[in-house]
């Protein structure tokens, strides 16, 4: 089945897809931190790791409605999952971790404009 805005919703709204995207954008803003002052935008994307790392839980909130919807997650399949035995159910996604963290960097300038970090070239 193709994931559509009930799937991707759901993905969203899920603990443990909300801690892999947690440590995720955690581990890019920490490679944004480290990388190289002539890389473009390094100032905007530096500002916006440093919010990150101080306001985890926030950026992630703000995040998901619309990760979620982001290539690296929406071309894998989502599908909830019933265990019979234990009586519950999770979301699940095809996305691995290194694909969560590929959407992220690729989308960092894009998310350090959003948070308020865009400077006009000179």
């Amino acid at each position: 089945m193709a994931n559509n805005n009930y799937t991707q919703a759901a993905l969203a709204a899920d603990t443990r897809f909300r801690i892999r995207v947690k440590g995720a954008l955690s581990e890019v803003a920490w490679q944004v931190s480290n990388e190289a002052d002539a890389t473009p935008n390094h100032q905007n994307r530096v500002q916006y790791a440093g919010q990150v790392q101080r306001q985890l839980e926030n950026e992630v909130q703000l995040l998901l409605p619309n990760f979620v919807f982001r290539p690296n997650v929406m071309q894998f399949e989502t599908t909830y999952v019933y265990d019979f035995a234990t009586q519950s159910g999770q979301v699940v996604t095809a996305s691995g971790d290194p694909d969560l963290a590929s959407q992220l960097a690729t989308d960092w300038d894009d998310m350090a404009a959003a948070a308020g970090f865009f400077t006009a070239a000179p």
